[in-house]
């Protein structure tokens, strides 16, 4: 159809009439929208659907294999490019990598050719899906399970391109087509176009000459330097931070700064945009990937992905929210504080020990028969497993668990068992004095099978035993108490989901209502003074702004984006001064 653009106001409009309808004038500008390939049948097999993607030195189209359904992309070079020799020369060098690349994450090669008018063309696999650099825009940034998953998928599909002496030379998110399915996220890595079969015959690039994207080059490739592959480490470790912290690691207004900080600046921290990130042996895997100097990194992708694998704990224990994790690695700390040392006198055999006759007896009770229903301390260990999150506790049964699996957060009963157990240990010491007096002798008992004859006295607790009604009012106080930091430490965890998806009033709200005396108060306060630096930056980014400083309020704007990326009024604010878009290629 026609595309008319008024001479005389400036309108845009498609219409059979040339006349412009809004101020009537005839001079006009018609532009034809059709495209030629459009239902043209290429290499007598693919019929051409749509353009889907466009570039400097061509474009690409959805195409369907005729009588089959098939869809595949087809990339033809320009038409006044196909008679260029250098180019293509580079165009069937592109072909010739995608042919030798075999791999799940690499795109299928089908076929390399000419059409009817002498253009070239390359025939290749369809991938659908979101690049990841779209993932990153919509969710701000992926979990770093998710980060972990997507790099590793693209560092073995260049582990085997090197292993074919192919550097791929351009790697970014862009480049990356993400596919959920049901074994998490699927990686495709695309376009090869300016990689190199590392021999003679085929190097394309004079020396002094850059190819690539300035923001994921190596140092090497910026200074127009031989490449090798560790150049694509480089490369993945920035894009790898890009997906942990939702922020390209060298940014700058121009190609010129860009530039200067591959070469000199080192890698920022994970921790200065995202607390939970401060993790020292991932920050370390990350900082050799995107040394400066190449001798420095990785020698190879299989050493950079087996080291990102092995710096966090588990990939589960890392699945968790920041909040349940850290209180997961509390529990785990105070579990293991509570462990006795091997050959200490427990009442339990540990494993591989035998049990002897001392620990057999002091497993054993040492009590009178059962207190009647109605009894203080019956009725105040009743009450206890009347609390949140505490079922009854029969002596006789206990559930199996898991250690592989991480305990979920709003189920955890740690502090609440360490609870218990002290203070059934206080009923026991107390109900044994007040009722045994000194020394305690077992009566027998006519349904047990066997009763040990030796029995071990009863030890008293301190000089003044509590009463029982004392122990039932202990009990109860601490209920009260751990009641008490459960409601702070929820009001805590729901601050954090707000702070994470940016609503800076409900997190300030949440945490305001944190009571000071409980053990989530400190957390607190430091959330509370990062988002007052927030709330600052971003007042002092629109008030620079309205002055037409952008430089001033860019920077800002960038402060309380480190922070926290996920705010709206900073993507905003940052969109509205950005007046020049940067190019994302130079070649």
């Amino acid at each position: 159809m026609a595309f008319f653009i008024c001479q005389a106001c400036g309108s845009e409009y498609e219409a059979q009439d040339p006349k412009c309808p809004s101020c009537g004038r005839s001079e006009t500008i018609r532009l034809n929208r059709s495209d030629r390939l459009v239902d043209k049948v290429i290499a007598g097999r693919f019929k051409i659907i749509k353009k889907i993607g466009q570039g400097g030195m061509g474009a690409v189209y959805l195409a369907e294999q005729v009588g089959i359904g098939h869809r595949v992309a087809i990339k033809f070079l320009k038409s006044e490019f196909s008679t260029d020799v250098e180019i293509a020369r580079r165009f069937l060098n592109e072909a010739k990598t995608y042919a030798k690349v075999v791999h799940p994450n690499a795109v299928t090669f089908h076929e390399f050719g000419q059409d009817d008018e002498g253009n070239l063309f390359i025939a290749m696999e369809y991938c659908e899906g979101v690049d990841l650099k779209k993932t990153i825009a919509e969710r701000g940034r992926l979990s770093i399970v998710e980060a972990i998953e997507v790099t590793s998928q693209v560092a073995d599909v260049l582990a085997d391109a090197h292993e074919k002496q192919i550097v791929h030379r351009d790697l970014k998110p862009e480049n990356i087509m993400i596919r959920k399915g049901l074994r998490g996220m699927h990686a495709k890595v695309l376009d090869f176009g300016i990689a190199r079969l590392m021999d003679a015959s085929t190097k394309l690039t004079v020396a002094g000459a850059i190819a690539g994207t300035p923001r994921y080059m190596s140092p090497e490739q910026v200074e127009g330097r031989e490449v090798d592959i560790r150049a694509d480490v480089y490369s993945l470790g920035v894009v790898c931070f890009e997906a942990l912290t939702g922020h390209q690691p060298f940014d700058g207004a121009t190609i010129a700064e860009i530039m200067r900080k591959q070469v000199m600046e080192p890698l920022p921290r994970l921790g200065s945009y995202f607390p939970e990130l401060d993790l020292p042996p991932l920050q370390a895997v990350l900082d050799k990937a995107c040394a400066k100097k190449r001798e420095d990194r990785y020698p190879d992708m299989i050493a950079f992905a087996s080291a990102l694998s092995q710096s966090i704990p588990t990939q589960l224990h890392m699945s968790l929210p920041p909040l349940q994790r850290m209180a997961t690695e509390a529990s785990r700390a105070s579990v293991s504080r509570a462990t006795p040392a091997p050959g200490k006198s427990t009442g339990v055999a540990l494993p591989g020990t035998h049990a002897g006759n001392d620990a057999i007896e002091s497993t054993l009770m040492h009590t009178p028969a059962p207190k009647p229903i109605g009894s203080p301390a019956t009725q105040a260990a009743a009450a206890l497993t009347q609390l949140p999150g505490v079922g009854s506790i029969s002596p006789t049964q206990s559930a199996p668990r898991d250690d592989s699996m991480p305990p979920q957060l709003q189920k955890s009963k740690g502090p609440l068992i360490g609870v218990i157990v002290v203070l059934v240990a206080l009923i026991g010491g107390g109900a044994a004095v007040l009722f045994g007096g000194g020394k305690t002798t077992a009566q027998p008992n006519t349904t047990s099978p066997e009763v040990p004859p030796k029995l071990v006295e009863a030890r008293p607790v301190g000089d003044n035993p509590p009463k029982v009604d004392d122990t039932a009012t202990l009990i109860a106080a601490a209920a009260a108490k751990q009641i008490h930091e459960q409601a702070a430490y929820e009001k805590l965890k729901s601050a954090q989901t707000n702070w994470e998806k940016g609503d800076l009033n409900s997190a300030r709200i949440d945490l305001e209502n944190v009571a000071a005396d409980t053990e989530a108060s400190a957390k607190a306060v430091a959330l509370l003074a990062d988002i007052k630096k927030v709330q600052d930056a971003i007042s002092q980014g629109d008030a620079l702004r309205g002055r037409g400083q952008c430089a001033g309020a860019l920077k800002a704007y960038g402060e309380a984006s480190r922070l926290n990326g996920n705010i709206d009024a900073v993507k905003r604010g940052i969109g509205a001064c950005q007046a020049a878009a940067i190019p994302d290629n130079v070649e």
